[in-house]
């Protein structure tokens, strides 16, 4: 049961949030329930003049926010946590409707956010001091200004959180644009946290990829945080270029997970899978390939398939399902490319149905696809669905360089009993986060961010608050 509450606040009725209240449009959308096809609420589409009045409210708020002291800072963040907490209930329900993951699943992301928000309320913002006979030299950090964060439809709450909590706790202002396919849990948090924080420091605005490029280009936003595709990303990066905006984009993988010789086969596979299809596979670090020892390969992968036949796919209503529905239509249509292009090639379908049933919401069953070429499809790009290929390998060194074969380097996996084995294996991955004996579960304590085309820079952690500042070295030269 949710505390109770102390607000009275309509789940129905969404609105931008613009100086500390609420703005309509005369320009609509709304989302899709992705498990039955029927639309949900009304949301307002921003306008460029939402946008600007947006930024300049965030202007304006920014020199107190910055000046308000850490601990106090830290109370009114503290402070949300609590208030979220009233309404974790209605949240889930919320996120399941406009993210069709079911129940459980949901539960986890809207109690992440309270985790989240008061992780970064432990941390404090690192100083350093050097001296020497002639000086002293203070490296202080200071926040950027305003910050716009651009948030994906996979996990539209914990991704929002995970933008807002480093930049208040660090003294910006923030403005989210969430994903026009999962708009209403982003825009009902930065609602709630109207009642904690003063008007301007966090303001959320709908739209679509418009709004988006005029967020990157408007020459008072100080940085973009974005996650999403690598595609995105590299036009959020150009278009932030031409007023040189600090960026830290958190982009596409394709994660592989190297299964050594040594693991326990009945535990260690189901695992796997997990890392593979949580989330139906809509996570920029599920595990995209599995290279499984050759002496095991068979067993291996039997077990996996024993274990995928067992996964239910369904209705977040419908009970006890693992996997819901692919989020939204063009995603469902991307993933079943990937069932045609191995079907037509003619690759084995080790579980999983080469031919995808339509129904009313856009579900597709849990598929591994059993050693497919180097250069197929299923192994070179990232699919973002509930369809994995495994291969095997006999030579630690032949592996990892298959692994790290990519443009991509955002996570990995090891698995194997010898955990100094397998942690020597993945300091050669090259990804930014890599999981020995577990898949992959980011998390707040430490900085996310991805190698090669997987992004720029990271967030999260101690390290990743100094994404939302910039050094300010103070020289004290001694008379």
């Amino acid at each position: 049961m949710s505390p109770s509450k102390t607000l009275s606040i309509d789940f129905e009725k969404f609105y931008n949030i613009i100086d500390g209240k609420q703005r309509g449009s005369d320009k609509i959308h709304h989302g899709i329930n992705p498990a039955t096809g029927q639309e949900l609420w009304d949301v307002p589409i921003a306008s460029e003049q939402d946008l600007n009045d947006a930024v300049a409210a965030g202007k304006k708020a920014f020199p107190a926010w910055r000046d308000t002291p850490i601990e106090k800072r830290k109370e009114l963040l503290m402070k949300f946590v609590d208030l979220v907490g009233q309404y974790s209930d209605e949240l889930t329900t919320l996120l399941c409707k406009e993210s069709g993951k079911p129940r459980k699943f949901a539960a986890i992301e809207v109690a992440g956010v309270g985790g989240f928000v008061a992780y970064h309320c432990s941390l404090d913002i690192p100083t350093e001091t050097y001296e020497d006979d002639e000086k002293t030299i203070y490296t202080e950090y200071t926040p950027l200004g305003v910050c716009g964060g651009i948030v994906p439809w996979n996990f539209p709450l914990i991704l929002s959180v995970g933008k807002v909590a480093p930049a208040l706790l660090t003294g910006n202002a923030i403005i989210i644009k969430p994903s026009p396919f999962t708009p209403y849990t982003g825009l009902k948090m930065v609602e709630l946290m109207q009642e904690v924080f003063p008007a301007g420091v966090v303001q959320v605005v709908g739209g679509n990829n418009e709004l988006g490029a005029q967020l990157c280009l408007h020459p008072d936003v100080a940085k973009i945080s974005f996650t999403g595709s690598i595609a995105t990303g590299k036009k959020v990066m150009e278009a932030s270029a031409k007023t040189l905006k600090r960026v830290t984009l958190e982009l596409g993988g394709n994660d592989a997970s190297i299964i050594l010789p040594d693991v326990d086969i009945k535990k260690v596979a189901p695992e796997v899978v997990m890392g593979a299809f949580q989330n139906s596979g809509q996570v920029c670090v599920a595990t995209k390939r599995i290279y499984i020892h050759e002496s095991i390969y068979k067993d291996f992968l039997q077990e996996m398939v024993n274990f995928t036949k067992t996964i239910k796919v369904g209705n977040p209503d419908d009970g006890d399902n693992l996997l819901g529905p692919i989020q939204n239509s063009m995603q469902y249509e991307k993933v079943k490319g990937f069932f045609a292009d191995s079907k037509a090639k003619g690759y084995k379908f080790a579980a999983g149905e080469p031919d995808i049933a339509a129904s009313k919401g856009f579900f597709i069953q849990p598929t591994i696809i059993d050693n497919p070429p180097n250069d197929s499809r299923i192994i070179a790009e990232e699919p973002f669905g509930p369809i994995v290929p495994t291969q095997p390998w006999s030579d630690i060194d032949e592996v990892v360089a298959r692994a790290n074969n990519t443009n991509t380097g955002l996570g990995a996996c090891v698995w194997g009993k010898d955990v100094e084995k397998a942690a020597k294996v993945a300091r050669r991955l090259e990804a930014g986060s890599v999981f020995v004996n577990s898949w992959e579960k980011p998390t707040p304590q430490a900085t996310f961010g991805g190698h090669k085309e997987s992004g720029i820079g990271g967030e999260w952690g101690k390290t990743g608050l100094l994404a939302f500042m910039n050094a300010h070295v103070i020289h004290v030269y001694k008379s």
